[in-house]
């Protein structure tokens, strides 16, 4: 049984790594650049061909098309998954929401909304429609709802458009009322500078950045893998291999100092993010901190260690174990608050769902061959 639960660990940890590696081909999306036509061409008040096309926010599935279609007008496509949600870009000078101007749309029972929104702070009431610094061209705006995306159509009169785009989503299935259009506060945005030359953004701009593992990413990898993978593997390695003495005792620690190294960089790239707008960020920062603590105190409880034949080592053996095992289960919890917070694509969460479940069974199993050693 401690073979074979060993064995499937590690085939659970191999497909886990491999799903990671293999997230971005598996997502798939009804739009993209490869399209050679606009699927909605034909409703759009404007020619749109020979447009330049970018993936503007990969984890939202946003596909940005653009031109300077005429002097001082600049002509724009937004494409982006129908949730039953609004949909948002913004343009600013800085890359900060406060102050700039944005083009919000919506669709509900066949009718589509495109309305001009000034973005004055970031609470609902702060933000007002019909107002804003965005010079639309008359009678060229439209939203198409068509094969669950929304085409966003508009043009800006301007010889130039504001060096930074922000991207937001409205939560799910909530629209603004057509009675005083106020938008619900989005459940995810991003802000990144765009070269409209080019198409591309600088890997250091914005929230999110534009590359295939942008900051909050591999800020969710780290954690994930301190935290999540090592620690949980490290805690099975001491207390259930301690037939394989010293080697056991070793292998805990190599694994544990990785682990809490890993952890710790997470921590320092998550400080370092722009949360601005996010949801549960405050809690998903305080358990942060809770487990870097508890892990701090692991740290320094091995300095301590009493020696076996003290009689206090059942006392130092009851904290360390214990303050463990919580910090490794506040860590799982806190990685799953992440992913949704982070609105990460499902083979993320998936994975490493598969993950937590075969160390249970790992878990279960061990304890069960301990509890039958102890009846013997």
């Amino acid at each position: 049984m401690e073979a074979s639960s060993v064995r499937l660990l590690l085939l659970s940890l191999l497909a886990f790594c491999v799903a990671l590696s293999h997230q971005e081909s598996s997502s798939s999306s009804s739009d993209s650049c490869s399209n050679a036509k606009l699927a909605v061409a034909s409703l759009v008040p404007f020619d749109s061909t020979a447009f330049r096309c970018v993936s503007a926010w990969k984890q939202q599935d946003f596909i940005l098309r653009y031109k300077n279609t005429a002097p001082s007008e600049w002509s724009f496509v937004l494409s982006a998954p129908d949730k039953g949600s609004y949909v948002a870009v913004g343009f600013s000078g800085k890359g900060a929401m406060v102050g700039s101007s944005a083009v919000v749309a919506w669709a509900s029972n066949g009718k589509g909304v495109v309305k001009q929104y000034y973005l004055d702070g970031k609470s609902p009431d702060d933000v007002a429609p019909n107002r804003g610094l965005l010079k639309l061209v008359k009678n060229k705006s439209v939203v198409v709802s068509r094969s669950r995306r929304l085409y966003v159509a508009f043009q800006l009169s301007t010889d130039y458009p504001q060096p930074y785009l922000i991207f937001a989503v409205g939560p799910d299935g909530n629209l603004p009322p057509s009675s005083t259009l106020r938008l619900p506060m989005h459940q995810s945005m991003a802000s990144r500078a765009f070269n409209y030359t080019s198409g591309m953004s600088p890997s250091n701009a914005g929230s999110d950045g534009d590359s295939t593992f942008p900051e909050k990413r591999k800020h969710g990898l780290l954690g994930m893998m301190g935290w999540g993978v090592l620690m949980p593997i490290g805690m099975i390695a001491a207390r259930y291999f301690r037939q394989l003495d010293p080697f056991w005792f070793y292998g805990h620690m190599a694994i544990q100092v990785c682990g809490f190294a890993i952890g710790i960089a997470a921590v320092v790239l998550g400080f370092r993010l722009n949360e601005d707008g996010l949801k549960n960020v405050d809690v998903h920062k305080a358990l942060g901190i809770a487990i870097l603590a508890m892990a701090s105190l692991q740290v320094m409880a091995i300095l301590a260690r009493p020696d076996k034949t003290s009689k206090v080592r059942r006392f130092w053996n009851w904290y360390h174990h214990n303050i463990g095992r919580a910090a490794i289960l506040l860590a799982m919890g806190n990685i799953f608050l992440g992913l949704s917070i982070a609105q990460e694509t499902n083979a993320y969460i998936v994975s490493y769902g598969v993950f937590v479940a075969v160390w249970v069974l790992a878990v279960a199993a061990f304890e069960m061959k301990r509890c039958y050693a102890d009846d013997d």
